[in-house]
């Protein structure tokens, strides 16, 4: 059987739109996220041969994992190397209060947030050390099938672009929506191929 990472977004909460740097605040899951993650959950079990399923420890991930979880016989593993960045002292501010409070840091990072981190907080390079340590230490301990991974947006983006081995700065010009799914083929020879990103095709089944 092959091998796959199933790369997930959590479902809605309050602080999307418009959005604020949610960060590692342990939200709730909005009556729509909790709709979201129960579609996603069906969809995923229609279509993957799940073998784990990993998460961020915040409750928004926990709870989207449980319902992926639902009537499979697998446990849902958390690891704080999964939760979101650390965004210092704007978490809870919209971009707009971040950047009327810190001008010079936030026109950085907006710049580079990979090596221009929030005052007090994380660079998106830290959060690409921690996640892809995490991500490949999962990967070595399973042989083949869909391994689950549910986590925030950024920590998605971040680990898109080191598979892709482009640069952080790109950052902004990645999209994940909540309860997005990112399919990643892990191949043979060590390397890793996209075959699907941010769809949310199940959502239909939350309207």
């Amino acid at each position: 059987m092959s091998l796959e990472l199933i790369l997930i977004r959590h479902g809605e909460v309050p602080g999307i739109d418009p959005p604020r740097f949610r960060g590692r605040m342990d939200l709730a899951l909005t009556d729509l996220g909790k709709a979201q993650a129960l579609a996603l959950g069906e969809w995923v079990r229609e279509r993957f041969t799940v073998t784990a399923i990993h998460a961020s420890p915040l409750s928004r991930c926990i709870d989207t994992a449980n319902a992926i979880a639902g009537p499979l016989a697998q446990p849902v593993r958390a690891s704080m190397d999964l939760t979101d960045c650390d965004y210092g002292r704007w978490t809870g501010l919209t971009h707009r209060e971040a950047a009327a409070r810190d001008p010079e840091p936030f026109r950085a990072w907006q710049r580079d947030p990979g090596i221009n981190p929030p005052p007090d907080g994380e660079t998106l390079r830290q959060v690409e050390v921690r996640v892809t340590g995490a991500v490949h230490a999962i990967l070595r301990r399973h042989a083949g099938g869909s391994v689950v991974l549910v986590t925030h947006d950024t920590v998605i983006r971040v680990l898109i672009l080191h598979l892709l081995q482009a640069p952080l700065s790109h950052y902004a010009s990645l999209r994940q929506d909540p309860t997005a799914v990112n399919r990643i083929e892990v191949r043979t020879d060590g390397g890793y191929r996209i075959a699907l990103l941010n769809s949310t095709a199940h959502l239909s089944r939350a309207a």
